[in-house]
């Protein structure tokens, strides 16, 4: 009897069930999420809108990204490409309210489990079926991000247009969607900026703000724009509750004054939108109610403690020493080789003009600091990524300072001749706009032309180091204001100077140099090997950024224009030589166009394979930094390495210190995760990483782990037992240090 009764209920539902099924597409499966469209009806008769719903079902722990993703990630887009019969121009897609993930002062919005995206789109003839094609583009998180397609199909009649069974899921999200209009039963009475010693801040008066809710206030202006969660002030503005939003990454020193932005604010179930626009700090209507309120601020990474004049003459001392030390770094070779020539050169000329030439050579590096603080001024405005040293990564700088050193070491092999009067004289006559002298020799003309031109190339080869206190300078100008970064940088290049300018006031120090003699060709042919070694370091760094045949073709260039300029040389034949010059030239311009048809290898060196074990046995893991959460969270320590090829301080920490025996044993444990990011082309993931912490150059090197979650920064040229006692710390094992 209850098997007769079961197959006649069947029988009776049957016709619904087949009813039902058209109002949903088929799952699109993949390992961390399903997608699906669902119809809020199961056909378009005498419909001119759909209510549609575009599902995700997540697996534990993963999650989509809301319409402003924050700090990283994108939200899905849905191409309509192949649907028919609606308004596809028309589709609105609305977002539920999200949830706010903080990691590591990243912020960024989305939702886990599940989540349904209510979409409205008009039918342009009810008469006819609907056939849908949606492509849905995402991304999906968890330890690691997937990006991903569904590509969706769903086809509604147009004989009957029945309420669905996804119609009540499908309005229990659009329930979710944070209302809009003049008469909010919450919202945002003010918003202002405001700064203290420490950072920049966007304040927010709430009206109406439920008893007892905790808010979270999500900010939408430009895509760079960056905000933390809000914290109580503890003050109110005519009687409503003041948050506070800490100004983040590239936003940090912009001035928000008259912007239009969206506030969405979150209280429990209650969820408002509204436009609002950045007016000035109020005069008025300010109430303190929290004697505690620098307690609910956030802090910031580099927040020392002292008063802000101290911190400026401290930073500002950091700033000469660091530029000072830049004289003796490995990557400054070569200029100091040059200046050494020139040096020798005038050791056998008068005082002053010894003088003027050190004068000229410290003005020209000036200049070189204040021309890198304006360029990198001009990007911090337009909102894009700067950092110490990035010219590095561009490869016609690379070509042309690779062809630059090639010529000058064939000048020191003596292969032409540059001598320091002609070259004074064309740069200056260049510079004053004078015409050629004749009849003058360089000692009584007196042209500095071609110190300062030296000054300048100093600056740009030296600009690839980051030495110690050099990197906690530039880290505070490029966080700064345009001031602190000009600021900085001209005490940088006072530092970098300083030897010039002692030289200048006691020429002295120049002539205790022996005079010149035979000896000298020994050491030019010796300063040449060293400028080629420099090039084949400038090659090396060039084909990580265009690969290794379009470095190979530059290289080429190179050797063939060497061997004309060889051939030149040697020649007798003096109808020869305007010939071979020319030949020289056009090989020189070969290498010079070489890198603009070279395809750039896929990935850097480090980040493409999912793991790689470098030449002693490391197991380095690719640059993940939202991933570092979840590890330290599973006890594991992690250390952070940011490096780049024509980073040669990152080299040397490399060669004495990381790949010594005593740390690879520190570093050799279950629990410690070595994590290596390659910066050696242009990264946004990496520079918005390094400005997270207040650092815009490298080396950076941090540990993570479960007794330090927030990270132990460690010093750019780093130190054995520096390294073994910040992962002791970090893992909570002092023990550690010793094994």
């Amino acid at each position: 009897m209850t098997k007769r009764f079961l197959a006649l209920l069947f029988l009776i539902l049957l016709p619904h069930m087949a009813q039902a099924a058209p109002a949903q597409s088929a799952w699109q499966d993949e390992d961390f999420a399903s997608v699906r469209v669902l119809s809020a009806r199961d056909g378009v008769k005498d419909v001119h809108s759909l209510r549609l719903g575009l599902e995700f079902a997540l697996q534990p722990h993963w999650k989509v990204y809301w319409r402003s993703a924050g700090d990283a990630g994108f939200p899905p887009k849905i191409d309509w490409a192949g649907s028919t019969n609606v308004d596809t121009d028309a589709a609105t897609m609305r977002w539920p309210a999200p949830v706010r993930f903080s990691i590591f002062g990243l912020e960024t919005f989305g939702y886990e489990d599940r989540v349904i995206f209510p979409i409205d789109i008009p039918v342009l003839d009810p008469s006819q079926p609907v056939k849908l094609h949606v492509l849905v583009d995402y991304l999906a998180c968890s330890d690691i991000c997937v990006p991903a397609t569904a590509d969706l199909n769903l086809t509604l009649p147009a004989d009957r247009a029945d309420i669905s069974s996804h119609a009540h899921e499908i309005e229990k999200f659009a329930a979710k969607v944070p209302l809009t209009g003049d008469t909010l039963p919450m919202s945002v009475s003010a918003i202002w900026q405001s700064s203290d010693h420490s950072a920049n801040y966007l304040n927010v008066a709430l009206r109406d703000l439920p008893e007892g809710a905790t808010p979270d206030i999500l900010i939408e202006g430009k895509a760079t724009d960056s905000f933390g969660p809000p914290a109580p002030t503890g003050q109110t503005m005519d009687g409503n509750p003041v948050y506070r939003l800490a100004i983040q990454n590239k936003a940090k020193a912009e001035n928000f004054a008259t912007q239009n932005m969206t506030a969405t604010v979150l209280a429990g179930d209650l969820a408002i939108e509204q436009p609002v626009r950045v007016g000035t700090q109020p005069q008025s209507g300010m109430v303190t109610t929290n004697t505690t309120l620098s307690t609910a601020q956030p802090a910031r990474a580099n927040n020392t403690g002292t008063d802000t004049g101290t911190a400026w003459w401290v930073i500002g001392g950091l700033a000469l020493l660091g530029g000072l030390i830049l004289n003796v770094m490995p990557c400054v070779l070569p200029v100091l080789s040059i200046k050494v020539m020139g040096a020798i050169g005038l050791s056998a000329k008068n005082r002053a003009h010894t003088r003027r030439g050190f004068i000229a050579s410290a003005l020209g590096i000036l200049v070189s600091f204040w021309i890198i603080a304006g360029a990198l001024s001009i990007l911090k405005l337009a909102g894009g990524s700067i950092g110490w040293g990035i010219q590095f990564q561009q490869p016609l700088f690379l070509t042309v300072m690779t062809i630059i050193v090639v010529l000058f070491a064939c000048n020191m092999f003596g292969l032409f001749e540059i001598s320091a009067s002609r070259l004074n004289n064309l740069a200056n006559d260049a510079i004053d706009h004078h015409q050629p002298r004749t009849g003058q020799s360089a000692p009584d003309h007196g042209g500095m032309g071609g110190h300062f031109l030296t000054g300048m190339f100093a600056t740009l080869l030296a600009t690839p180091c980051s030495a110690p206190f050099l990197g906690t300078a530039v880290g505070f100008a490029l966080a700064g204001t345009i001031f602190d970064i000009f600021w900085i940088f001209t005490l940088l290049g006072i530092g970098f100077a300083l030897p010039y300018l002692l030289i200048a006031a006691r020429p002295e120090i120049a002539r205790l140099l022996p005079k010149p003699g035979r000896w000298m060709a020994v050491v030019k042919f010796i300063l040449g090997l060293a400028l080629l070694g420099t090039a084949l370091w400038l090659l090396s760094v060039l084909a990580g950024q265009i690969g290794t045949n379009g470095a190979s073709a530059v290289g080429a260039g190179l050797i063939l224009a060497s061997g004309l300029i060889w051939w030149r040389h040697k020649t007798s034949h003096d109808k020869r030589k305007p010939l071979l010059a020319g030949l020289a030239t056009l090989a020189v311009l070969m290498a010079l166009f070489a890198p603009g048809f070279s395809k750039p290898p896929a990935n850097s060196t480090a980040n493409a394979t999912s793991k790689a074990v470098d030449d002693v046995g490391l197991p380095w893991q690719p640059f993940a930094p939202e991933t570092i959460a979840s590890l330290v969270a599973q006890g594991k320590t992690v250390l952070v390495d940011i490096t780049a090829d024509w980073c040669v301080t990152c080299q040397v920490n490399k060669r004495l210190v990381i790949n010594t025996d005593v740390v690879r044993s520190a570093l050799d444990h279950e629990n410690i995760v070595l994590m290596q990011g390659d910066w050696t082309r242009p990264d946004p993931e990496i520079a918005a990483f390094l400005a997270k912490y207040d650092r815009y150059g490298i080396p950076f090197d941090a540990v993570f782990g479960p007794a330090a979650p927030d990270g132990i920064l460690l010093s750019e040229l780093l130190g054995k037992d520096q390294v073994i006692s910040a992962v002791a710390t970090a893992t909570g094992m002092q023990g550690l240090a010793n094994n």
